[in-house]
């Protein structure tokens, strides 16, 4: 530890520390413009210098290390002339048009003149304009030049943590100006991360411009519900309506960082065709009813189906949330005496292989770990396997990208498809959803991989990598699961944690979860036990709640056959998708932001979801509903309140007894969650090892037999048909592809169709190629390929055997 003064105040700080940090733990105010924690330092603005006592000059704080016995005084005489100045200048060529500019009250420009400016001006020449018109710089991001201070934390927020390069300055001095760079609509995730951090009103949000000031809005503090990161952020309305959504730097996980998805998406909430009112079907026709009327028939069906020994299956999507997802499964054991629940319509691995759900949930209970993200990516070794984090869980890879760069740790990677790290991983490999087995195989044991130079490769480096680190991160995404490969995958991934346990190591082992609360729905109960499920039967009566089955399983998935085939399809929810269409029963229910309660995210941590307006006056709580059913079949499965339920969560379910009983209604509005504990019983190196035979592990190898293989899943601007009803994510990219790497012989100028067939059905989409992308490998957004005529993808063939026509088109590329 360091002893130093400033302005006469003794403190003791770790050896390394900067004064500006130092100060800001001492409650000592250094105003900044350029810096900020995340980022490189740049010591650009001089509006943190100080003063040094024996030193001739001012020093940046930013910059300047803590020594022992260093005096700093930060409000001296010279410290203030400095200021002033630097503020002056600043405002020389700075438009005065904060009554008009976005930023207005929540400008750090403008809130740094009033406390440190002198108030006039020696400048009296005209103000330099950069540019008389706005720049677009795509849909959703718009800069004015002219309000630009050359901060650089655009640049460097775009560059050092999103990965892209979509930004840059040209010119030097008082001619530098932020421009993009390349192609800058092609290298632009759209994220808005540039315009977050931007101290001015350079950079604003398209959808928000002009719409309203921040002291109109009602801020409602909540949980992303686009994928399971759980990224902090607050959505922000006016007289009701949808505003903006922002996220602040000292909140979540994710701090000021959202994705295009969170930042712009939200508006899903006001498209699609809501349900306003249950609707049952009489003489083939759907007729709306009352509430009544809807679940006095749902209650006969019940019965009638339990008294001749019928069987009902349960379906709720994992954007639901726990207290939701918690009393849907009570209703299904308790009252429907059936334990057949699914958590997921996408993963046919699951629902093919009813066993493999045992497998999960020892390794949920035994081996996942449920730590905080930003420890676990300190680890001297992070494994990304399978998915593409950067599309699915967008802003874990900006976290994993500045962590690799803090730390300076290994980064081993094996994905389908190219990823936005690869170019910062220690090793990389294309690795075909389903091989994620073989290839931990390979790396704990003795198996040979020579058929496969490029793994071959990978798993010689790899090993020393692992052997070498002390602790290890294994980031799993779930693309697995949609394939006959879940089962080994799953033991394999537990094996692997388990030897290398066994070997001294600290392992973590998280999922890459797509969808917010997946991991919640599998504490909660939502999964089938082994002895009592029916995989392909037929239910009596299917309830689905928040999903659609029939659009988002794959063809002859057993989810997809039930909504097809059952007698009684229940469909419980707040948009018309295809399996309400044809349901017996339609219940309206509330969207996202229309309900308070929980999801658990890929760390384990339990959030807060808030609800920032509420249902239509006709629209009732999902739990409320499941409540009212069980009542009037005589069952109490308790109160349907939010909060009580928590209660009831707290009591019942391993991990969260530790959370606060005011969880859901504190006051605080910065908390955004609580890590749970592991259950008692979870002690994974004294946990028995999983019995797996010492075999090799076949490899799926669809190359080898045909010449395309298909594979599906979240694109950077879609998560699944949710995303679909964005406004602003509509224009963001193409809105339908098949993107690959056609060969050398396609002019990336040009555009072509590709059309993808399998059987009877087919796909004609745009064509966006990608240089990076492995050899006759097509990757197709899971959103496409939901109409009946274009399911091609089976759940008994994942990755899919597709054939291939690529010509010309005459539209125009959407790009």
């Amino acid at each position: 530890m360091i002893k130093f003064k400033i302005n006469g105040q003794e403190i003791e700080v770790e050896e390394g520390t900067t004064i500006l940090n130092a100060a800001r733990a001492s409650t000592v105010e250094i105003p900044t413009f350029c810096y900020q924690d995340r980022l490189s330092i740049l010591a650009s603005c001089r509006m943190c210098l100080i003063e040094i006592e024996g030193r001739p000059k001012l020093e940046p704080a930013c910059a300047t290390v803590v020594s022992e016995g260093m005096a700093v005084l930060t409000h001296s005489q010279k410290v203030v002339t400095s200021r002033e100045d630097m503020l002056e200048i600043l405002l020389a060529n700075h438009p005065l048009d904060c009554p008009v500019c976005d930023k207005s009250g929540e400008c750090e420009l403008q809130d740094t003149v009033f406390e440190y400016g002198k108030g006039d001006s020696r400048l009296a020449d005209p103000k330099r304009v950069f540019r008389i018109d706005d720049i677009e710089l795509n849909n959703v991001i718009t800069f004015n030049a002219n309000r630009c201070i050359q901060c650089q934390r655009c640049v460097r927020v775009c560059e050092e943590v999103v990965g892209d390069v979509a930004l840059g300055t040209m010119e030097r001095g008082l001619d530098s100006e932020i421009t993009g760079v390349g192609n800058s609509l092609k290298d632009c995730s759209h994220c808005g991360n540039c315009i977050e951090v931007c101290p001015v009103g350079a950079l604003m949000s398209t959808p928000y411009r002009y719409k309203a000031r921040p002291w109109d809005l009602e801020k409602v503090e909540t949980t992303c519900g686009m994928c399971g990161t759980g990224c902090s952020m607050t959505i922000e309305t006016r007289k009701g309506k949808l505003a903006r959504v922002k996220s602040q730097y000292e909140t979540g996980i994710n701090g000021e960082l959202l994705c295009a998805k969170g930042r712009f998406g939200f508006d899903f909430i006001d498209g699609g065709e809501r349900i306003t009112q249950p609707m049952l079907r009489k003489h083939d026709v759907m007729t709306p009813v009352s509430w009544s009327e809807a679940l006095d028939f749902i209650i006969n069906k019940t019965l009638n189906t339990l008294s001749n020994n019928g069987h009902i299956k349960g379906l709720i999507s994992p954007r639901q949330t726990n207290e939701t997802a918690f009393m849907f499964q009570k209703l299904m054991r308790k009252v429907f005496q059936s334990s057949d629940i699914h958590a997921s319509c996408r993963f046919s691995g699951l629902n093919l292989q009813p066993e493999t759900n045992d497998i999960l949930n020892n390794l949920l209970t035994h081996t996942y770990s449920r730590q905080p993200l930003a420890e676990i990516l300190k680890s001297d070794c992070v494994f990304l396997l399978g998915g593409n984090i950067c599309d699915e869980n967008p802003v874990s890879s900006y976290l994993v990208r500045q962590h690799k760069r803090d730390n300076h740790n290994h980064l081993l990677l094996a994905s389908s498809r190219p990823s936005a790290l690869d170019d910062i991983a220690t090793e990389k490999l294309r690795l075909q959803p389903g091989n994620e087995a073989r290839l931990l195989t390979a790396l704990i044991s003795d198996l040979a991989v020579s058929d496969d130079r490029e793994m071959a490769d990978f798993v010689s480096a790899g090993k020393v990598i692992l052997e070498q680190a002390n602790s290890i991160t294994l980031l799993i995404g779930t693309e697995f699961m949609r394939g006959k490969q879940t089962k080994d995958c799953l033991l394999w991934i537990e094996k692997t944690t388990q030897r290398l346990q066994q070997q001294g190591k600290q392992v973590f082992v998280q999922f890459l979860f797509d969808r917010p609360n997946q991991l919640g729905l599998w504490h909660m109960g939502c999964l089938p036990d082994l002895q009592n499920n029916h995989p392909n039967n037929v239910p009596d009566m299917f309830y689905v709640v928040g999903t659609d089955p029939l659009a988002n399983c794959s063809v002859g998935d057993p989810l997809e056959q039930a909504a097809l085939n059952t007698p009684c399809l229940i469909v419980q929810t707040a948009f018309m998708n295809a399996s309400a269409q044809q349901a017996m029963v339609i219940l309206p229910a509330p969207s996202y932001g229309e309900d308070n309660g929980t999801y658990t995210n890929n760390e384990a941590r339990v959030q807060k979801v808030r609800a920032i307006r509420p249902p239509a006056q006709d629209i009732l709580p999902s739990a409320t509903v499941f409540a009212q059913l069980a009542n009037s079949l005589g069952v109490d499965i308790g109160s349907s309140k939010v909060k009580q339920i928590f209660s009831q969560i707290k009591q019942e379910i391993d991990g969260y007894q530790t959370l606060k009983e005011d969880f859901i209604f504190g006051p605080e509005l910065d908390d955004y969650g609580l890590t749970t504990e592991p259950p008692t019983t979870s002690a994974a190196l004294t946990t028995p090892e999983v019995k797996v035979p010492a075999i090799k592990v076949p490899q799926v190898d669809y190359l080898a037999l045909v010449g395309y293989i298909l594979i599906t899943g979240d694109s950077q601007f879609r998560s699944g048909k949710l995303t679909t009803q964005s406004k602003n994510l509509s224009g963001l990219g193409h809105n339908t592809y098949v993107e690959m790497n056609p060969g050398v012989d396609y002019d990336e100028q040009q555009n072509y169709e590709v059309t993808i067939t399998r059987g009877n059905s087919s796909h004609t989409a745009q064509l966006k190629i990608n240089r990076s992308f492995p050899d006759k490998l097509l990757f197709i957004p899971e959103a496409q390929l939901s109409s009946p005529a274009n399911k091609i993808i089976t759940a008994t063939e994942y990755p899919c055997v597709v054939e291939v026509e690529i010509k010309v088109s005459n539209e125009a590329n959407e790009d």
